[in-house]
């Protein structure tokens, strides 16, 4: 009978007293550390933005969530900074930006920023309720609204319903004009659908709480607005009007009358300086 010899056991003086059964801990690489730091001072950096008012591109707003574009630079007209306006539009107060930060020294909007220069008090004063409640979807209008008071409601509203429609620059597009001056003008009751002027005004100059100005408002706005209700992403348009409107009309049709809305000159005031064309004619 075959036994296996037992295997035999290091003797303690046989272990090599320098090995180490952990390997010890090295010190992290500097460069490392400082692309760790950088990091987390980018992801702190990007969540305060998102807090923060856009000095220099408007408001950081998106339909559609995509960038804004940079306000439009003309020279101002001598006395554009009102001395009546409440403190909320230049300086802003507690934690809530101003509201020419984004809008405009004037109101005059820029890219999907609108214009609120000429709007109606009423129009306003419901929009800003509506974003405080959450019933119009925007994250930094949520975050402004919902922290002012009535009386500011009613003070920003009455500031900017009197101020006058400042000039509007349109940038180039390759909308089909004709196109939207018929959405504009008669509708496409092919596709049931009414034309603008008969709820927005014969001049699109806009009807009370519910039917806004379109005419000289930015066009970049008005197509990002038009989107939104074709795409289910605005719904505070009475018995969801424009809802219905816009879900009926191709993206072509809403980019053609949203900048031949914009090119009509407002009744208000507001000329027009058209870069789309070679002659840069006004409307």
């Amino acid at each position: 009978m075959n036994t296996e010899p037992e295997p035999t056991l290091p003797r303690v003086e046989d272990i090599d007293p320098t090995f180490e059964p952990w390997e010890p801990s090295r010190p992290i690489p500097i460069f490392l550390l400082g692309i760790l730091v950088a990091l987390a001072i980018t992801g702190v950096g990007m969540y305060l933005s998102d807090l923060a008012p856009w000095t220099d591109f408007g408001s950081p707003d998106t339909v559609a969530n995509g960038p804004v574009a940079p306000l439009t630079q003309y020279p101002l007209p001598v006395g554009s900074v009102h001395g009546d306006a409440p403190e909320l539009v230049h300086s802003g107060a507690g934690s809530v930006w101003s509201c020419a930060s984004c809008h405009g020294v004037q109101g005059e909007g820029a890219g999907i920023t609108p214009r609120l220069a000429g709007l109606s008090p009423d129009y306003l004063t419901k929009q800003l309720h509506d974003f405080a409640s959450g019933e119009r979807l925007h994250e930094s209008m949520h975050y402004v609204a919902r922290e002012l008071q009535q009386r500011d409601i009613t003070e920003l509203a009455a500031y900017y319903a009197r101020l006058p429609v400042p000039l509007l620059v349109l940038p180039p597009s390759d909308a089909d004009l004709e196109r939207g001056r018929l959405l504009f003008e008669q509708g496409d009751w092919k596709l049931d659908v009414p034309a603008c002027i008969s709820c927005h005004g014969s001049q699109g100059e806009g009807v009370g709480a519910a039917f806004p100005p379109l005419a000289a408002q930015q066009p970049e706005y008005l197509f990002s607005q038009l989107t939104a209700w074709k795409g289910g992403h605005r719904h505070n348009s009475p018995q969801n009007l424009m809802d219905d409107i816009a879900s009926r009309l191709s993206y072509e049709d809403l980019y053609a009358v949203s900048y031949y809305a914009a090119s009509v000159r407002h009744p208000g005031g507001g000329s027009l300086v058209n870069l789309s064309t070679e002659n840069s004619d006004e409307r």
